[in-house]
């Protein structure tokens, strides 16, 4: 008799809300599109800035990685989490309160950055649009071998950009570009949009114009660079190009760096969230060991996982996304001129 592949929870949870909301945190249109309001960028334009609501989501699942600590592997726990039920028995534990307890610190972080990416196209001159609806990529259901449901998705995914008249991309995040550069082609018809990572998109404008940001103040950095830009994309002088630009930026390289560079500890902590971070952790060290005062990363899952590390581990290293660096670079020049 052949027993039943078990599946954890968390992870149906991912599936069943990407299907039926077009993310995996089941957050509304308006709290994925948020970070634009005020900013007068236009909803429609054959150039996007394509968020792909990562960053949104990110302080939701940090907040489901803190009940999985409580839950583990408890079925029944995660179907209530599924409808936003009151859990009752021995853990009790309100979901609804648990959710409505992100919009705090967290929240505001990660959608903050989203609205510095944005206004730094804009004050590096760069024509862009965004999408007010749009669908979440799909990279975790590929990570975590939802292979159906991804191809579904997709479709989604391609017809929306289509009917937005879009035909070229900056993915705001590793996660987006990797999925769109190497895994829709093939499991979807008619992935024919030009992608370009964000970093990539700052390093050529940076270098087209000659621009030089400055910092008001000095500052010793080190950098995490994503397995996803950089093993599987290959993208690791164009962070570092940017950073060369930055005046009063100091970089001290980690000794695994570019494609050498090492686990942050996601998608893991959907699963075995101790495990990720006993990884995170290792990294943590690693870049505090460099002696910069901070250590910037590309990716929303890397910022969550190395400061919930650099927490637990108790190691003395701020995490930075380097949005927020470049972004500060702009204002502290602007400031100076």
């Amino acid at each position: 008799m052949c027993s039943k592949l078990y599946t954890p929870p968390a992870l149906d949870v991912i599936h069943s809300n990407t299907a039926r909301h077009g993310n995996p945190m089941a957050l509304a249109h308006k709290e994925c599109s948020s970070w634009a309001a005020g900013l007068e960028i236009p909803k429609k334009g054959k150039t996007i800035l394509y968020t792909g609501c990562e960053y949104q989501m990110t302080a939701y699942i940090s907040s489901m990685v803190g009940v999985l600590k409580v839950a583990k592997f408890q079925d029944g726990f995660f179907s209530a989490y599924k409808g936003m039920q009151a859990v009752t028995g021995k853990l009790g534990i309100d979901l609804a309160k648990i959710y409505g307890q992100v919009a705090g610190a967290d929240k505001k972080l990660y959608e903050d950055i989203v609205r510095k990416a944005a206004l730094t196209l804009k004050k590096l001159d760069i024509d862009f649009a965004y999408m007010d609806r749009e669908l979440y990529s799909g990279a975790l259901l590929y990570e975590y071998g939802y292979f159906d449901g991804l191809r579904e998705h997709a479709k989604k995914v391609v017809s929306q950009l289509k009917d937005a008249g879009v035909n070229r991309i900056i993915a705001l995040t590793p996660h987006s570009a990797e999925i769109f550069r190497k895994i829709y082609p093939k499991f979807v018809t008619g992935f024919d949009f030009e992608v370009v990572p964000y970093v990539c998109t700052l390093a050529d404008r940076l270098k087209k114009s000659g621009r030089e940001l400055s910092l008001h103040r000095p500052m010793t950095v080190t950098l995490h660079d994503p397995c996803h830009l950089a093993r599987s994309l290959k993208i690791t002088d164009e962070p570092r190009e940017v950073l060369k630009a930055i005046k009063n930026l100091e970089l001290k390289e980690t000794e695994f760096n570019r494609e050498k560079t090492v686990c942050c500890g996601a998608p893991c902590e959907l699963v075995y969230p101790e495990l990720s971070e006993l990884i995170g952790a290792r990294r943590v060290r690693e870049l505090a060991g460099t002696g910069a005062e901070a250590a910037l990363t590309l990716c929303p899952f890397c910022h969550a996982n190395l400061s919930r590390a650099a927490a637990v581990s108790h190691v003395d290293i701020k995490i930075v996304d380097l949005i927020d660096i470049v972004y500060l670079a702009l204002e502290d020049n602007n400031a100076r001129s």
